[in-house]
């Protein structure tokens, strides 16, 4: 979790918020878009998702460039499990 400023009235203490980053999910629906072919357009991303039911306990963790919020760990990289 990141600390980040929430807001500052007057001479009042500031006030802070805390904020889970998920800075690679735009870059995700980029990859599927892009490298899988999955999608034309980004927007088309919704679309697709609409038209599955449930999971069906699939989970995929698009940590391309680490895993940031709640979990901070670099070095982990993407998977796809279930």
């Amino acid at each position: 979790m990141l600390t980040t400023v929430a807001y500052k009235l007057g001479d009042e203490p500031t006030c802070y918020a805390l904020e889970g980053s998920i800075a690679i999910t735009g870059a995700l629906v980029q990859w599927l878009r892009d490298n899988l072919g999955m999608i034309e357009k980004s927007a088309d991303v919704e679309t697709l998702a609409r038209t599955v039911e449930d999971n069906g306990g699939v989970y995929f963790v698009p940590a391309f460039s680490g895993l940031y919020a709640p979990y901070w760990k670099e070095s982990a990289r993407g998977v796809i499990a279930g």
